[in-house]
């Protein structure tokens, strides 16, 4: 008897199973989905503590693209353009799982705190941090899988930098 019952569990998780991974296509995205580019799954992240304090993001896209540039060898008109198309991903996102899925996947330890010092350059951008910057950075953090010992490492060094760049 308890092998009878046993059976249906088995074939229904089978089933589910079967299911999922239809839904899902071979890279993992769900059914419809584009697979998220790691540059504007990066992009959104950083765009998303742009918006955090809900104030202009002027000084904060200037901040994005100097790291884009700099940090993936774009060039001025690719940064820009990568900032643009994140702005509009990031305000018609309703989750940000498919972006920290890609970047979970993709980057390794190095590239994830790399990633966490652009997010905490642009939440300094504008010569302070907000609470709501400093929660969002801490939440990104924290679904990237960073020790709380690196976001605050990180966040220390680019203070110090900004402190530094203040006083010359």
């Amino acid at each position: 008897r308890s092998e009878r019952q046993a059976l249906p569990v088995v074939l229904s998780v089978t089933m589910l199973d079967k299911l999922a991974r239809m839904l899902r296509g071979a890279n993992g995205a769900s059914a419809g989905e584009e697979p998220v580019h790691r540059h504007l799954a990066m992009a959104v992240l950083l765009v998303e503590t742009a918006r955090a304090d809900f104030a202009d993001q002027g000084e904060e896209r200037d901040v994005m693209r100097r790291a884009l540039v700099d940090a993936l060898g774009l060039n001025p008109d690719e940064a820009a353009e990568l900032v643009d198309s994140a702005f509009s991903h990031s305000r018609e996102a309703v989750s940000l799982h498919g972006f920290l899925d890609t970047l979970n996947r993709e980057l390794d330890a190095d590239g994830k705190r790399q990633l966490l010092e652009w997010l905490w350059r642009v939440a300094f951008a504008d010569g302070r941090v907000d609470p709501q910057e400093e929660a969002r950075v801490r939440q990104l953090a924290e679904l990237l899988f960073l020790p709380h010992s690196e976001f605050v490492r990180m966040r220390l060094k680019v203070e110090a930098e900004q402190a530094a760049r203040e006083q010359d």
